[in-house]
């Protein structure tokens, strides 16, 4: 980390971390007086239009993409934004805001479960023992005493299928040919979502103008944040990439939850379940295995070897 670089890499660590894990509390605003599916249209056609003007002014657009690369991008977003946001926000109409958060934030898990499957990348026995840990951590979450299966309620089931949507559509973009600039091909996301969204309201909702009107200012003003400064966190995160290693980028995943559960219960007024607090160490614990238990093994190792090679 080179010091002239240190506070903007610290400030977009922030960004990255606080934006990020408030994403869930703006959803639970937003759709408190907005329809879901106006929710998702609205801040992805706004989301994509305020990427398009930042391509536009940075000159980034070198090259247009293909058609092929316009299409394939456009089906990951769906998957991505749609199958996985997407659900996830027609969820929160039920579900509390913290309780998605520490869900989805089990993502890493999934990823690594398709990585397997569709670019054969091996799993460690330390990666397995914390999927398994992070897996037990969403059952301790769901369990209320008596049985896991009760908690399982159709809002519940759409942000494991979220989950599922979002992790398969990562590892499959390993695989597709997309636009190579990420902010082109995150543009090309959210405005085909965003637009055929917006479509199909206006073609099965002709009295858009009326409902706009149900609309409260704090909803409006969720869907804002979550459109602008939620695109200028991807910003963040393209940045950190670029900037830092992966393995410390990833620290978002710890970081998140724990502000969505913060701002959930704190400010939103959520109702905590009855193991929240183990199901997030077993959460958390589960994802740091996974993510470094092979680095830290091999580092002792490093160091055992090291230490004997020194004292015969």
């Amino acid at each position: 980390m080179k010091e002239r670089n240190l506070p903007l890499i610290l400030f977009n660590y922030l960004v990255v971390y606080i934006v990020w894990g408030s994403t869930y509390f703006f959803i639970k605003i937003a759709v408190s007086s907005i329809p879901p599916f106006h929710v998702i249209a609205l801040r992805f056609f706004a989301g994509g239009l305020f990427f398009s003007l930042i391509i536009l002014l940075s000159g980034r657009l070198k090259q247009l993409p293909t058609i092929k690369e316009i299409l394939t991008s456009a089906f990951l977003g769906a998957m991505l934004l749609l199958g996985g946001t997407g659900l996830v926000t027609i969820a929160e109409e039920k579900v509390e805001s913290y309780m998605a958060a520490l869900i989805i934030s089990t993502t890493p898990v999934a990823v690594a479960f398709f990585d397997r499957i569709l670019l054969k990348k091996k799993l460690s026995f330390l990666s397995i023992t914390g999927i398994v840990i992070g897996i037990s951590g969403v059952g301790m979450l769901l369990y209320n005493g008596h049985s896991v299966l009760q908690s399982f309620s159709l809002e519940i089931i759409l942000v494991i299928i979220a989950l599922t949507s979002w992790s398969f559509a990562t590892s499959l973009g390993h695989v597709l040919k997309t636009p190579s600039d990420i902010l082109v091909n995150s543009c090309i996301q959210m405005l085909s979502v965003g637009t055929i969204c917006l479509l199909i309201i206006l073609v099965t909702k002709p009295e858009i103008i009326d409902v706009f009107q149900t609309y409260s200012m704090k909803s409006l003003l969720a869907v804002a944040f979550l459109s602008v400064i939620g695109s200028l966190a991807f910003l963040s995160y393209t940045f950190l990439i670029h900037n830092e290693p992966a393995i410390r980028v990833v620290s978002y995943s710890f970081v998140n939850p724990l502000i969505a559960v913060l701002l959930g219960i704190v400010l939103g007024k959520e109702k905590p379940v009855p193991y929240l607090i183990p199901g997030i160490i077993l959460i958390l614990t589960g994802l740091f295995q996974m993510l470094y238990g092979d680095l830290l093994f091999k580092s002792r190792k490093k160091l055992i070897c090291t230490t004997k090679k020194g004292h015969p």
